[in-house]
């Protein structure tokens, strides 16, 4: 490839990297250490800002600024007087530099004219940007964005034709096939990428929040607050405000939700706790952990929670809690278990580690016992990026010691009034959740719509019981976690599935 050719009229400072083949041409200016990959093109009055990397084969039409926090992968093309924005909400006589949001532009994404992309808005790769639109949320890789404020009308294949609509669709042009879902594209290269649907997909929920997740990150690691602090107070009120939440803890993990809630209401040896007999490990480990009896109660059928009915039976003198999950975010009946418990003062702590946002009759669950117990983990509507839970109650008493027990019972700092744990929550995990508790309203949405389309197609094939039984809707304000079927024959159609 050719030396790198700069027009007389153009600025290029010192520390600049030019790729070979790189075209600089009339009045452009690229600023120092800025960095403009191999056989790129910038066009008529273009400006490049400080540190700024543009990549490989990128084509920037006239009139277009790239100010510091962009990227431009490989071959993006960027219309004519498009608009890159580094700062929210700017002022000429406010000093915003410590504020910059990063917006990157993924490989083979096209902007159109005029278009407006507002900081901290990441576009994904081989997206398209039509012309005149305004991005104000990330873009979706091979997602076609349209109007002010855009919004998404369809896919777009690689080759820059738009795809027909439907799971599995094929690009006219190149005979492409991609996987289409709810919110997401992606080409399929051979029959065993079609096939293969992963049980999680991670990178899907969260590389569109990039650039917010990364300026989060900067703004703890610039605070020097890692541990609760303003982050979390912040992330509590929020929850609290989002869900009807008196007090919102947040905690190190559901785990030690559970076992905070143990701790704050004295359960320990002697002690019987009353729970499901279907959950993750924790529940009842939890309940061994402060040294008590795990008493299990089967589950009804149909929800797949605590049958209320046996209730009754499994208390004793000894029984010091009951403990219903609501098991793939679906609410256990909270009514007829607080009939129970309420007459003989035994308090209800809910496993709501699968369960935010659900309701039961209205109500959100984790404010109807003593406690309610959350959790972050990454297989969680709302996910972080490690281990992170919340707990919750609407009594005062109980969040003043269960503030304390999180910080191994001291208050103030180095005065312990209780024997306690370390049960606090990172500043960063609570920053980063923080970025998407907004979106999980339209999470739940999506996951609603997906179990009602599992269940009108299931319903519609006409399965016979043994073979396939879907989950049953017992409560209305069901977040489906998961949704879970069930199966006389599970290993047959395990494998027929997979192949």
């Amino acid at each position: 490839m050719s030396s790198p050719y700069v027009h007389e009229t153009a600025i290029v400072d010192a520390q600049v990297k030019l790729g070979a083949g790189a075209r600089i041409w009339h009045f452009v200016h690229v600023c120092e250490g800025a960095e403009i990959g191999a056989g790129t093109s910038l066009g008529q009055n273009v400006f490049v800002a400080k540190g700024v990397r543009v990549g490989a084969r990128v084509k920037v039409q006239n009139n277009v600024s790239l100010y510091e926090g962009v990227e431009i992968g490989d071959d993006v093309f960027l219309g004519p007087s498009c608009v890159f924005t580094n700062v929210f909400n700017p002022r000429a006589f406010v000093e915003r530099k410590h504020e910059y949001r990063p917006t990157v532009v993924g490989q083979g994404a096209s902007v159109g004219a005029n278009a407006t992309i507002i900081c901290g808005n990441s576009i994904g790769e081989y997206a398209f940007v039509a012309a005149n639109a305004t991005v104000t949320k990330p873009v979706p890789a091979y997602a076609l964005m349209v109007g002010t404020p855009a919004r998404q009308t369809g896919w777009m294949c690689k080759c820059g034709e738009k795809l027909p609509k439907g799971p599995d669709a094929q690009c006219s042009a190149c005979a492409t096939r991609y996987r289409v879902t709810l919110n997401r594209c992606e080409p399929m290269t051979d029959q065993a990428s079609a096939n293969a649907v992963p049980l999680l997909d991670l990178e899907a929920q969260n590389l569109p929040l990039l650039p917010q997740y990364q300026a989060a990150f900067e703004r703890v690691m610039r605070s020097g607050q890692f541990i609760l602090g303003p982050e979390v107070e912040s992330f509590e009120h929020k929850l609290a405000e989002t869900f009807g939440f008196k007090h919102a803890i947040g905690v190190s993990s559901g785990t030690d939700a559970l076992l905070l809630a143990f701790m704050a209401l004295g359960i320990g040896p002697g002690d019987e706790v009353i729970t499901t007999a279907f959950s993750f490990f924790a529940t009842g480990g939890c309940v061994s952990r402060v040294g008590a009896k795990p008493v299990f109660v089967d589950i009804d059928p149909l929800s797949f929670n605590l049958d209320p009915e046996l209730l009754a039976k499994a208390i004793t003198g000894r029984t010091k809690a009951i403990v219903p999950v609501h098991l793939f975010g679906q609410g256990a009946n909270m009514d007829a278990i607080r009939a129970v418990a309420e007459p003989r003062a035994i308090p209800v702590i809910e496993d709501a580690a699968q369960a935010l946002g659900t309701t039961y009759r209205g109500s959100s669950v984790g404010t109807l016992g003593a406690f309610g117990c959350f959790s972050f983990f990454p297989s969680k509507n709302l996910g972080g990026f490690g281990d992170a839970g919340l707990l919750t109650t609407q009594r005062d008493d109980l969040a003043e010691r269960a503030r304390m027990l999180r910080a191994h019972g001291a208050k103030p700092k180095y005065f312990h009034k209780y024997v306690g744990g370390n049960f606090r929550l990172d500043a960063l995990q609570a920053a980063l959740l923080a970025v998407k508790l907004p979106l999980l309203q339209e999470i739940t949405r999506a996951r609603r719509e997906n179990a009602a389309q599992y269940d009108r197609e299931l319903a519609a094939a006409e399965l016979k019981p043994e073979l396939l039984t879907t989950p049953k809707c017992v409560e209305p304000g069901h977040v489906y976690n998961q949704y879970v079927i069930r199966s006389a024959r599970r290993d047959g159609l395990k494998a027929a599935l997979q192949s």
